[in-house]
């Protein structure tokens, strides 16, 4: 069958941690809001590293590309993208923690659930795989150790894919640019839902790239494991999960474990003044 490619404008919200493939090498899932509908999009695969600088775009960013339903993932909110033909607009800021502009385009009624338990219920229903989700209260935020195994795995993998691949090379080094190594810790948030039927803790990984990102900068600068996982930890605690924000997560879940959802994406504007205490206000349940 026939691809059918549109061409649609796009507002950037996440990326995840990149993965190995053996046809583009590294590729990022990428998240998105559809100019014209204003729902969120699965983009799928972008090999970021290996693009030209003028077709890389950052968060919140706007940009214009051909798209089309994926074929293989039935996902609704699923898309291929032809990475090569990307088009790059401007940046929507944040003005002094207020993200309204931003607001305008992602905080679209349909995109918010009341809970984990909601959507888990919509997906039952229509294969629901992404959403915005308010927790009540931030229970806990912690680092562990990738298992012995899943670092094994990986490297398999490594070996299998570079195997298969040649890779380009840096044009400022000429060294070859490899794939990223794995992560030493996974992050996890332990929240509650402002919902009646939400009776237990939520423990979901953060699979946003920033938090991976900003792990292996610390790490370049001389800390050690221990230390850049902690520094994660207090920056996830004290700036994006504190009080003072309006704190929501993207959720998104696997294709091969629908029913399994994780954090996809951060979204933490700062609280406006005039919003009234109610129980439903974040809190930390330390």
């Amino acid at each position: 069958m026939e691809t059918l490619w549109q061409r649609r404008r796009i507002l950037i919200w996440g990326k995840t941690r990149p993965e190995l493939s053996k046809k583009y090498r590294e590729i990022v899932c990428t998240g998105g809001v559809f100019q014209d509908t204003k729902r969120l999009v699965r983009l799928y695969p972008i090999p970021l590293r290996y693009m030209d600088d003028e077709k890389i775009f950052k968060k919140y960013q706007w940009i214009e590309a051909d798209v089309a339903k994926s074929g293989s993932d039935t996902r609704p909110e699923s898309f291929k993208i032809r990475a090569d033909n990307i088009v790059t607009f401007d940046v929507i800021p944040t003005k002094r923690g207020n993200w309204d502009e931003r607001a305008k385009w992602v905080m679209n009624d349909g995109n918010i659930y009341q809970s984990v338990e909601a959507i888990k219920e919509r997906q039952g229903v229509d294969n629901t795989s992404l959403g915005l989700v308010k927790p009540s209260v931030v229970k806990d935020i912690r680092y562990s150790l990738f298992r012995q195994e899943e670092k094994e795995k990986f490297w398999q993998n490594y070996r299998n894919a570079i195997s298969q691949m040649e890779l380009p090379l840096d044009p400022e080094t000429e060294h070859l640019v490899k794939p990223l190594s794995p992560a030493d810790f996974r992050f996890k948030i332990t929240f509650r839902c402002n919902d009646s039927r939400c009776q237990v803790d939520h423990q979901f990984s953060v699979l946003d790239w920033e938090t991976d990102a900003l792990y292996f900068t610390l790490r370049q600068k001389g800390d050690s494991p221990h230390v850049a996982a902690q520094k994660v930890v207090d920056k996830l605690q004290n700036q994006v999960c504190s009080p003072d924000n309006d704190l929501y997560f993207f959720l998104g879940n696997i294709s091969s474990h629908p029913d399994t959802f994780t954090i996809v994406g951060l979204w933490y504007p700062k609280k406006k003044l005039s919003e009234p205490q109610n129980e439903g206000q974040l809190s930390f349940g330390f």
